[in-house]
């Protein structure tokens, strides 16, 4: 990524074009102090109050499940859950510090507030202004703030990967291998974070794409070039291809991906004539020729003979020969020697990313266990780990094809974007713009970022499972880029007006500045911390309770504390009744999904179990026994030994307290944002008992 230079320079500074030159460390220490500052601002706003908002349906889901492999040593990946990193960091959290609210969001708002730091990294790419607005909207862009406080993985995920981007442009700036293994190992716990570090993936080819088209078409640069034009190839890649082996190189894969079954032969025979036409890149070499030719024949045989596997066959055959082809292109020539001297790095940092992906996903308990006494059974868990992670993984989140409109999606992402992230996206694009149009060219770091942000803002619609804000995340995170720039260039025109002495410029400056900070800043106070469960709240989720469970759950500890009759807690209805209550042992408690109703969702008898979060997780942290029934018969039979605690829907409310007769209190709760109204009874004389 090499940039074309920043504009000018003065005492706001800015970093180089290709990285080879640095601001003195006198420069760079009082900008270090600021991002540093930034970035413990940013921790402080994050652990202020950490545990006060009840949890949502995805944290007490969560926060369950890590519970119940704490007490059992079993865990395996479940697609629901998203990736093992959060998992196994809670798990470790909740033994060392106990098992809360606060303590399942710690891992989210520690990396939140360590977000800021990774400004740091693009020093050489932006002016110190820049770095340093940028630090300021990762601390507080109210979904940033929002969702670091919220024991989801996609701030987990969004952190890691801007990070590699960082990471990989240090690398660009520096030559230094530390920082491609520093990348891979952010990578891979980007990839253990959840599913759509592969969206991420995605975003990078469409910005990457974008940017490629920016440079060879917008700045009219060209693959065969002419006189002293600018050339986007390198003159040693112009001798030796020609435009009917980059043809035949391209349409391939689309050939076998677009006609199946007898199409195949064509890709194969097309595949052949492409591997004749390598031929005019290595005009010289007639021992290519064998090669070449062995190559298509199997693959040929192998179509003939085996039939599905043809298409696996064909990327491998395509794969050796162009292997092939690219290594007699590369040979002699300076692109050559540097992939020589990377060879060494590049292979051990795949290597760290494999290790840290198996690792991870790798499942524990007794298959773990059983591997000391048979090594060979980490072949098989490490091929679960990987291969079978990727199938469930994509069965559940890449294999279910929405089937609505996009419109609604579109409509409630642009939404979210608005509530959670309005300044860093109206900045984001104002940035994109002016950097586009300034003098000299844009840079490709700010370009890279900016399309990064639209094709995400085009991409989160379709492959987003229901009405996530948190996907807000995923767009607010690259639009920070150029929205500091705009910011940067905002401060500095007013600083400029300031030393001209015009009045007007430096306080319309000023006004847009105060207007964008007083903004975010008041956005994030209310989303934040003082409404975070309202159902004005733009970033909350339908799956927030609407009530504070704590002085209801605080009467469930005493009415339960020392009862040792029978389960402490009894569902009523057929809302949260489950066949088996020993089903929710390990989750999912359903092994099965598929579409109802227009949605993606669990399909099983045990799946009421599902609409009793979050308090299967408060219930679960007190050690909790738990049963259900669905009807008032069995409602009767259950209370003949009356539990302490009795949930159920408003709507039986009457049934449960006749039957009962007296001596419980009850709490209303909602554990959505509304339209779950639900009652919870507790025995008083038990309560007031244990009190004393």
């Amino acid at each position: 990524m090499a940039d074309a230079a920043a504009a000018s320079a003065g005492d706001d500074g800015h970093g180089t074009d290709g990285g080879t030159g640095t601001e003195s460390e006198s420069a760079d220490r009082p900008l270090l102090g600021t991002v540093v500052g930034l970035s413990l601002l940013a921790t402080a706003l994050r652990l202020l109050d950490l545990g006060a908002r009840t949890a949502h349906w995805d944290e007490g889901r969560h926060g369950y499940a890590v519970l119940r492999y704490g007490a059992t040593g079993v865990w395996e990946y479940r697609p629901i859950l998203h990736g093992p990193l959060l998992a196994h960091a809670n798990e470790l959290l909740f033994y060392v510090l106990g098992a809360s609210d606060a303590a399942s969001r710690l891992l989210p708002a520690l990396l939140g507030g360590l977000l800021p730091l990774a400004a740091w990294l693009f020093r050489e790419r932006l002016r110190r202004s820049e770095v340093v607005a940028l630090a300021a909207l990762f601390a507080v862009t109210p979904a940033l703030l929002y969702y670091s406080r919220f024991a989801r993985s996609d701030l987990l995920v969004a952190t890691f990967a801007f990070v590699t981007v960082g990471l990989l442009v240090r690398l660009l700036d520096t030559r230094d291998p530390g920082y491609l293994y520093a990348a891979s190992v952010s990578f891979a716990l980007a990839v253990t974070s959840k599913e759509n570090a592969l969206v991420y993936l995605a975003c990078w080819l469409g910005a990457g794409a974008l940017l490629v088209d920016h440079r060879l078409f917008w700045k009219r640069w060209s693959l065969v070039g002419d006189g002293d034009r600018r050339l986007a190839a390198p003159a040693w890649f112009r001798d030796r291809v020609d435009e009917a082996v980059l043809l035949f190189a391209v349409l391939n894969p689309v050939v076998v991906a677009l006609l199946p079954g007898v199409g195949r032969v064509v890709a194969i025979v097309l595949l052949l004539v492409a591997l004749r036409c390598a031929l005019w890149v290595v005009p010289d070499e007639g021992e290519a020729f064998p090669v070449i030719v062995g190559v298509g024949v199997a693959a040929l045989s192998v179509l003939v003979f085996v039939g599905d596997a043809v298409l696996a066959t064909y990327a491998v055959a395509w794969l050796v020969a162009g292997a092939y082809v690219l290594g007699v292109l590369l040979r002699g020539s300076d692109a050559g020697r540097t992939l020589s001297l990377w060879r060494g790095p590049v292979f051990l940092s795949g290597v760290v990313f494999t290790v840290l992906v198996a690792g991870l996903y790798l499942p524990r308990g007794q298959g773990l266990d059983a591997v000391a006494g048979d090594p060979l059974l980490l072949a098989d868990l490490v091929e679960q780990a990987l291969f079978g992670s990727w199938t469930a993984a994509s069965e559940l989140w890449f294999g279910a094809v929405q089937d609505q409109s996009i419109l609604p999606y579109t409509t409630f992402f642009l939404r979210t974007l608005l509530a959670g992230a309005a300044v860093t996206c109206v900045f984001g694009v104002a940035g994109f713009l002016l950097d586009r149009y300034r003098d000299g060219g844009s840079r490709d770091l700010v370009a890279f970022c900016g399309y990064w942000g639209l094709v995400s803002v085009l991409v989160y619609p379709i492959v987003m499972y229901g009405t996530g804000p948190w996907h807000a995340v995923h767009v607010a995170v690259p639009l920070a880029v150029p929205a500091a720039v705009a910011l940067s260039q905002v401060y500095r025109w007013g600083r400029d007006a300031v030393t001209d002495r015009r009045a007007v410029p430096a306080a319309l400056a000023v006004l847009v500045l105060t207007g964008a900070a007083g903004t975010a800043v008041g956005a994030a106070v209310t989303t934040a911390y003082l409404g975070p469960t309202s159902p004005d709240n733009g970033l909350v989720q339908t799956g927030q309770p609407g009530t504070d469970l704590d002085p209801v759950l605080a009467q469930v500890s005493a009415a339960t504390d020392g009862h040792d009759d029978g389960p402490e807690v009894l569902y009523y209805g057929a809302s949260f009744a489950m066949d088996d209550e020993s089903a929710a042992d390990r989750l999912p408690v359903t092994d099965e999904y598929g579409w109802r109703n227009d949605s993606y969702r669990q399909l099983a008898r045990n799946e009421a179990w599902y609409d009793r979060l979050p308090l299967p997780w408060y219930f679960e942290q007190q050690g909790l026994e738990t049963e259900s029934v669905r009807n008032a018969t069995a409602l009767r039979a259950a209370l003949a030994s009356p539990p302490p605690v009795i949930v159920t829907r408003a709507v039986h409310r009457d049934t449960v307290a006749r039957e009962l007769g007296g001596g419980y209190e009850q709490y209303e709760l909602q554990l959505t944002v509304n339209g779950t109204d639900t009652v919870v009874f507790v025995n008083a004389s038990t309560g007031r008992e244990s009190k004393r």
